[in-house]
């Protein structure tokens, strides 16, 4: 193998730019100047402006013919350089929170602090992409609003004598070059407290809300792979920390983490590895709080798309 790459390397650096190339943009910017000549002398009764506009085209394309020259002579001549090149990312989807709005409310010693974000897919354009964008705040307004209303049904439950807040937050936890994460947090504090998270994704390529099956080949059982790595990390805490109880052996069957959902939370760390995500009480005692496994990239390197994580 290492040979081979070698070879390659060989044969790439020795890759000529070939001599007729080379003729014709040398042609084309003996002409490009001729043609400046003649046009400045044959062409003074039109004025100066026109002079100048034709004498600055003809140099432009002078400088065009130039850089593609040295670009492919740069290329053929630098292995590194070419790598380089095949590693620059398509450029796709911009994804931005561009406001927010907050829906507060106190009644007695119930509250509510609800933060709304408005998010906008962008093309390289500036454009807004119309669709993508009014999905995601769908699905977002969707998510905040049955958070709203519950809230809203245990104040008119409690008469005025309940006591709880509410709180939901969100960050942007992904933003790379093939996707965006937004992540809410929500913590509901009554005689304790619960949390619970929710992850929206963009995938930058196409503009399109995407769930973690996209980032998987067709077909392939991630869901396998990603729940055997998970409860061997949790097995392994337990071992070194007496404190940390996953539920794995409870007399409870039903209650035994198995498998990941096909909507579970999820997302790339900046260390570019899956991280998955569980609620409060999911697959642990309250007390766990929310708790996270970042997977190694190996578990799943032959079944994932490419560019999507790091090794």
């Amino acid at each position: 193998m290492t040979h081979n790459i070698k070879q390659i390397k060989m044969d790439y650096q020795n890759i000529k730019v070939p001599e007729s190339l080379k003729q014709k943009v040398e042609s084309s910017i003996e002409q490009a100047k001729s043609d400046v000549e003649k046009d400045t002398v044959t062409n003074r009764s039109e004025g100066k402006k026109s002079c100048i506009f034709r004498v600055w085209t003809a140099r432009l394309c002078i400088g065009v013919a130039a850089a593609v020259l040295a670009l492919a002579i740069l290329v053929n001549m630098n292995a590194s350089v070419a790598c380089a090149m095949e590693k620059i990312p398509m450029l796709g989807a911009i994804v931005r929170v561009i406001n927010f709005r907050a829906y507060l409310s106190q009644d007695g010693k119930m509250e509510a602090k609800v933060r709304i974000p408005n998010v906008q897919v962008e093309n390289q354009e500036g454009e807004v992409m119309e669709s993508p964008t009014k999905n995601l705040n769908d699905n977002i307004q969707a998510y905040t609003d049955e958070i709203i209303a519950a809230y809203e049904e245990d104040v008119r439950a409690a008469g005025g004598e309940g006591v709880q807040a509410v709180d939901l937050d969100y960050e942007v936890v992904t933003d790379n070059e093939k996707l965006f994460s937004l992540q809410f947090h929500q913590t509901v504090t009554m005689a304790d407290s619960s949390q619970s998270e929710r992850i929206y994704h963009i995938d930058k390529a196409s503009g399109e809300m995407i769930t973690l099956k996209d980032l998987f080949q067709e077909g392939a059982d991630y869901k396998t792979s990603i729940s055997k790595n998970i409860k061997e990390q949790m097995k392994a805490q337990m071992e070194r920390d007496d404190s940390k109880i996953y539920w794995l052996d409870s007399e409870i069957e039903e209650d035994n983490f198995e498998t990941i959902a096909d909507d579970v939370d999820f997302y790339i760390s900046d260390s570019g590895k899956l991280t998955i995500v569980f609620d409060e009480y999911e697959v642990a005692p309250g007390y766990m709080g929310v708790v996270s496994f970042e997977i190694p990239t190996d578990a799943v390197a032959d079944m994932v798309k490419e560019g999507y994580l790091t090794v």
